[in-house]
């Protein structure tokens, strides 16, 4: 067995572990754990319910492969299989939605996925070797590399795993298939599977000496900002429960995101524990709140806040989950989400004064009032107005339970934030990303006043901001009269659509077009070289074309045999084997010129192709 794992792919698979990855093995068994119970009610009366739970089983093997790699091989093969095989839950409905989720998921997928290929291929050329600990080893001993085809490499795997993290620009596959998935599916995609892509941007960060480096954290600032504000703006318009909550996820990943860059800027223990509390944070709040968007789903069968207002009334043990997350979510003081956001937001303060860094305060600031306004339209709509929704059934004992348990570590974590505190120091996250010299600083977050005025001073004016901008956004302006009655209205316009009214168009049209244009000029110039050397060098010993077949030596010795043989050389009525045979030739002829023409272009980037690839070769020999 040890043979196969040293010789596989002629490069090998190896695994390690620390306490950080074994704290997250954790978290992603209970997540698994509280959704597979759950799916006991949710997917009663589904179809293909054997396809579903096996590829939840095996998406959770990958996952766990991810979390266990112990180099870069290794973590990209089991972050496609993981890729692959999660791309069923959200095609399992088969409904026009979902195949659009789906192959739109699968195509982000492969696209980035290759794109972080090209970065291992660059990093197993610079250092001969992709383990995490060897390349650590030779960044401190300082072989002075080109920092070059490290930062190419480094951006190369921000892409694939920023994709499946859902960073700004790369987050649109994550609304439409999170709401396309099964809720408890959902609930894994935003809790656990983004996580896996924040893990390998930290790798990537700390392995390849990018802590404290300032081009880099400053990339990561800037695309945690625009991450955490996109995915709050689109939350605040959306009319659909689970598309709500998808655009929120965006958002969080971009306060984690905003974290790993602080990581980067400054390195103290509160940038660690921030970011390590928020992904926790993060995880059980979504398991939390897609559970319960399943729930209204199941037992409405719509996830349009019109359809679905009311459905919480009178229903305590759905309502105090719900409140939980909301909360915490939105950083509200006495809830979990407050401890890691203070420390991201103490972190951000911490960095040297810029105009990026006063930009990134007062996003963070405003981003976490908006968070509070859309968690307060998802609250007010499900639990206290009416509708006819509230006559719904509730959720039977089992699944209740499993939202109730679910909820529970992340009350506890509002309400002991001490201990939670301590948990960045426990999971030895300094160690994992191998920067920090001392942990004296863990102290000092774990002795936070958490309680304090100046604590919350910066939680508090978002809390205000959330407020306001509820009542002049969400009341006034998305809520409409129709038909006598008060509906929620999504007011964004049709094109505001970044992968249908951008991407699409740039991949699909304007670029084919390009390519093909540039292809087919190639194409016609070899074809018009072609031309003038027959016409022109070659046009001494070219005879000129005959309308009548000629015939060639050995269509003619044949034909002759044959006419001999069958005794029809003179027959009136049919041709002579020797003009037959002449016939065929010449057709076989055209054929030959029209495949070599269509073949001309093939064999000229053939032969680019080859003449690039010798170029490089000499190169990399002198």
């Amino acid at each position: 067995m040890n043979d196969f794992l040293y010789d596989f792919c002629s490069i090998g698979i190896s695994f390690e572990t620390d306490r950080f990855r074994l704290l997250y093995f954790a978290v992603t068994t209970f997540v698994f754990l509280m959704c597979t119970v759950f799916c006991r009610e949710y997917m009663n009366g589904a179809h293909s319910k054997a396809r579903f739970y096996t590829f939840w089983a095996l998406t959770y093997g990958a996952v766990c492969g991810v979390l266990f790699s112990g180099d870069f091989f290794t973590l990209f093969m089991f972050f496609e299989i993981m890729s692959v095989t999660s791309s069923f839950w959200v095609l399992h409905e088969e409904n026009e939605e979902s195949d659009y989720a789906g192959r739109l998921y699968l195509r982000i997928s492969i696209a980035c996925g290759l794109v972080m290929l090209f970065g291992i291929v660059i990093l197993y050329h610079v250092f001969g070797t992709l383990g995490f600990s060897e390349i650590r080893l030779i960044m401190e001993q300082g072989h002075g590399f080109d920092e070059a085809p490290l930062k190419a490499a480094a951006f190369m795997m921000f892409v694939g795993f920023g994709a499946k993290a859902g960073v700004f620009l790369l987050h649109i596959w994550l609304p439409k298939a999170h709401t396309a998935a099964p809720a408890p599916a959902s609930a894994v995609l935003s809790g656990i599977l983004t996580k896996t892509g924040i893990i390998g941007i930290i790798l990537t960060s700390s392995v390849l000496g990018l802590i404290s480096d300032e081009s880099w954290g400053r990339f990561l600032l800037i695309t945690g900002v625009c991450t955490m504000f996109t995915g709050a703006f689109l939350a605040i318009f959306s009319i659909n429960l689970k598309r709500t909550l998808a655009c929120s996820s965006v958002s969080q990943i971009g306060f984690i995101v905003t974290g790993i860059a602080c990581m980067v800027l400054s390195g103290g223990t509160f940038e660690y524990s921030g970011t390590l509390l928020h992904m926790l944070n993060h995880s059980g709040i979504k398991l939390i709140l897609f559970l319960i968007a399943g729930g209204v789903l199941k037992k409405t069968g719509s996830l349009d806040l019109n359809a679905v207002r009311g459905y919480g009334k009178n229903k305590p043990w759905l309502m105090i989950p719900f409140a939980v997350g909301a909360l915490s979510i939105s950083g509200v003081p006495g809830f979990s989400g407050y401890v890691s956001k203070t420390l991201i937001h103490e972190s951000i303060e911490m960095l040297p004064h810029s105009t990026l860094t006063e930009a990134a305060n007062i996003i963070f600031t405003v981003t976490g009032g908006m968070t509070l306004c859309y968690m307060l339209k998802l609250f007010v709509c499900l639990f206290i107005e009416d509708g006819r929704a509230k006559h719904a059934k509730p959720l039977n004992v089992l699944s209740t339970t499993v939202v109730t348990l679910s909820a529970l570590p992340v009350f506890l974590a509002g309400v002991l934030p001490k201990e939670f505190a301590k948990i960045p120091k426990q999971a030895q996250i300094s160690e994992y990303v191998s920067v920090m010299k001392s942990t004296e600083g863990f102290a000092e977050v774990a002795e936070m006043s958490w309680f304090s005025w100046l604590t919350m001073k910066g939680g508090l004016i978002s809390i205000s901001i959330g407020i306001v901008l509820y009542f002049l956004v969400v009341r006034l302006l998305l809520i409409r009269k129709k038909a006598g009655k008060r509906v929620y209205i999504n007011a964004l316009p049709f094109w505001f659509d970044l992968e249908k009214y951008v991407y699409r168009p740039v991949f699909l049209v304007i670029l084919p077009f390009i390519c093909a244009l540039f292809f087919r000029i190639l194409d016609k110039s070899t074809d018009f070289i072609a031309y003038f050397f027959k016409t022109n060098v070659f046009s001494a010993v070219r005879k000129k074309r005959k309308d009548k077949v000629g015939k060639n030596g050995i269509t003619y010795v044949l034909g002759t045999v044959l006419d001999f043989f069958t005794r029809n050389k003179y027959h009136d009525e049919k041709k002579s084997f020797t003009e037959r045979l002449a016939v065929v030739a010449a057709q076989t002829g055209e054929m030959a010129r029209n495949l070599e023409r269509s073949l001309s272009l093939s064999m000229l980037m053939f032969s680019v192709g080859l003449l690039i690839t010798l170029i490089i070769m000499l190169i990399k020999i002198s």
